[in-house]
Parts: structure tokens; sequence; C-alpha cells
């Protein structure tokens, strides 16, 4: 798989929890968009760019096992939030959302501002830094909460979420659930039908080495026909190249369509095409097998060297991802970059480790030869 990744030939790689890899074959699928685009003009509308549409929710359904007809695609995840809420009514008693201190930071603005409609938002802390226990999160949930959303892999711990435990309590209670993916899919196996969550988000940049602009949003098929999105536009309609005249809002889409709005990012679903293709060819079953033997190794090396490690060490309770906390730590991620080695650091985190489907020993080797002697510099 090496070969389909031109960054890896310039160094070692280890931050796809951030951005993942773009394949080769990528800069081939923009210039077939371009193509279209020159070759046929409009005619590409209701042709192969709207099949590109169609092939990435597909795709994105198989990626994590959802039935056919239940994913999405947005320009990003606070997108599809946005669809979730415009179809919720905070106005009545059960206006509650509940999440943790633990979410992308993208989250407490979103949904905070849904304060404006409503919406009560109660924040769950964690003791640790790392997780919030499932049981804690379901103790926060009863008949006020109208929904529950946390990350299913935390971006500063890689920590895993229980979300069909999770999902299971906010369904006693009457509450929907959601879910943000991006730090899961594409690393670790998700089966959205047997999570039984109500909404998940994510995008492509990370994990499935797809690129910014291609998120998606999934709902369960028993959801959709009875919400109805206000935030919605042309995309939302059961035909929206018939361009039916009249002021009217137009026949809403059957299905999970009704939840797009105005135009989706094409090209961004191009991009985002060769690196679902690579992690459907390679399988979640061994992506997850191989990330867990390189992440058991650099816990097993970081323990040696003494680093503190803020990531779960079960298997089940991590993500890709790693973190790694030692003082000096964001001077180190500056002098890995600077050599070659590629990694990001975070507040209340450290430095951030993925290897992926691509990396291999060698990746790690290069990591650690170059991590103690600047770490203990710093020390």
């Amino acid at each position: 798989m090496r070969q389909h990744f031109p960054i890896l030939e310039r160094g070692a790689y280890l931050a796809s929890h951030s951005l993942g890899a773009v394949p080769r074959a990528t800069e081939e699928a923009l210039r077939e968009y371009y193509r279209q685009w020159a070759e046929r003009g409009i005619l590409a509308w209701d042709g192969p760019w709207w099949g590109a549409v169609e092939e990435f929710s597909r795709c994105i359904e198989r990626i994590l096992k959802a039935a056919p007809g239940t994913v999405v695609p947005f320009p990003n995840a606070t997108r599809g939030m946005a669809a979730v809420a415009s179809a919720l009514d905070f106005s009545g008693p059960r206006n509650k959302v509940v999440m943790t201190d633990l979410e992308f930071t993208t989250a407490y603005p979103f949904w905070r501002n849904q304060e404006h409609h409503g919406a009560r938002i109660e924040v769950i802390s964690s003791s640790d830094g790392v997780s919030v226990p499932v049981e804690r999160l379901s103790e926060a949930l009863d008949e006020e909460t109208l929904l529950v959303f946390t990350s299913h892999v935390y971006f500063r711990s890689g920590a895993v979420q229980d979300l069909a435990a999770l999902s299971r309590a906010a369904a006693d209670v009457g509450a929907y659930s959601m879910g943000d993916g991006y730090q899961a899919a594409g690393a670790i196996e998700v089966d959205l039908a047997s999570l039984g969550v109500d909404f998940y988000v994510g995008g492509c940049h990370k994990w499935l080495c797809g690129g910014p602009g291609a998120g998606y949003l999934y709902c369960r098929p028993d959801r959709i026909q009875g919400l109805r999105p206000r935030m919605t536009g042309w995309f939302g309609l059961q035909e929206p190249f018939e361009y039916e005249p009249g002021h009217g809002v137009g026949r809403v889409h059957d299905g999970v369509y009704r939840f797009l709005d105005g135009t989706p990012n094409v090209p961004g679903l191009y991009a985002a095409r060769e690196g679902l293709k690579l992690v459907e060819e390679v399988g979640l079953a061994r992506i997850r097998s191989h990330s867990l033997c390189l992440t058991d190794q650099i816990v097993e090396r970081a323990d040696r060297l003494g680093f503190a490690v803020r990531t779960p060490r079960e298997h089940a309770k991590r993500g890709g991802m790693i973190c790694l906390d030692f003082p000096g730590s964001r001077q180190a991620c500056d002098r890995l970059v600077a050599a070659g080695v590629t990694v990001d650091w975070r507040p209340d985190c450290g430095l951030r480790v993925s290897p992926h489907f691509y990396n291999d020993v060698c990746d790690l080797e290069r990591f650690f030869e170059l991590l103690p002697q600047g770490a203990r510099a710093e020390v």
C-alpha cells in the first residue's frame, strides 16, 4: 500500500488522525472532474456529478455498515449537525442537549448557539481528560433530554466511547443519540446498524484519506420519515432537476436526501473517491489489526522511555491514535516535523501519533530514533 501514497517517499507520515495521506490516484480523479466540466458543461450535472454524490453515499454506507439510503454528503460534520438540529424542536420541555467536555472544538459553538432556539446544553466533564464513562453520560439523560451528542473516538486521547450503550440509554428516555465519527471511520470497525445510534456525522480527510470538503451525515432508517429539516435546499427535493415553477417549497425528498441543502461539494467528492476505494480494498478488519499491532509497539516503547501515555491501553477502548506527553513535548514535535517525521501536538494531550495501514515499523523506528534525544533535552 505504501506505493499509493507519495508523501511516504519524503519521510515518516504519522498524522492520519489530522489529515490522511493523499493517494497518488487522487490527482487523476480531480483531472477527471475537470475533464467532465470542460467537455460536458451543464450535462455533467445530472450525469457523472450527480452520480458522484450517489457513489460517495453508497461507499460511506459500506464502510460504516449502514443500511442503504441512510447517508448523504455534506462539506463538513458541522453542516451535518446543523441539518439534524434544524429538524428538532427545542421549544418544549424536552430541550436538553447532553455532551462531554472532550468534544472537538467545532461542537461547542454550534450547540451553544442552539440556545437561541430554546436548547439547554449540559456538558459532562471528564475526570481524567481521557474519556467520560458511558454510565456518567447516561445518568445525565432524563425525560427533558432531546439529544445526547458525543464523539465515537475522542480527538484529545484516542479513547473510544461506547455508542451502543449510550444509544440504548437515550432510547430508554425517548431521546435521540448522535455520534461524531471523524476519529473513528477508517481507523476502527464501525457497524452503525448494530450501534443503534440515530445520527452519525464525520468526514473523509482523516483516516479515510479523502481530503477536506467530503463530510457526511447518517440517519437511522426508521427516523428519516419523521424528520423535516428546516435548513434545506434544492437538492433536498424529490426531483431537484425538474425545476418546478412557483414559489412553493416543492416536494421534499422521500428518503435521507431530504437533509441535503444546496449544491454539494462535487470536487471534494471526487477527491475523496480514491482514499475510500483503498480503505475498502484493504478492509477495516485488516486496518484495525495492523493499527493495534503498531500502536501496541508505540505504547510499549513509550513505557520504557518513561513517557506518559494519555490513551487507553485496552484495545476495545482506544482508536488508532496514541497520545504521548512529557516535558518539552511541544518542542519535540517541532523537531520531529523538521526532521521529516510528521506528527502533531495538542494541549492537554501531548504528541499525537497515528500509524495507519500504509505505515510500517520503519516509520516507528524513525519516530523513536528522533524522539528520545529531543525529549530528554527538555527534561
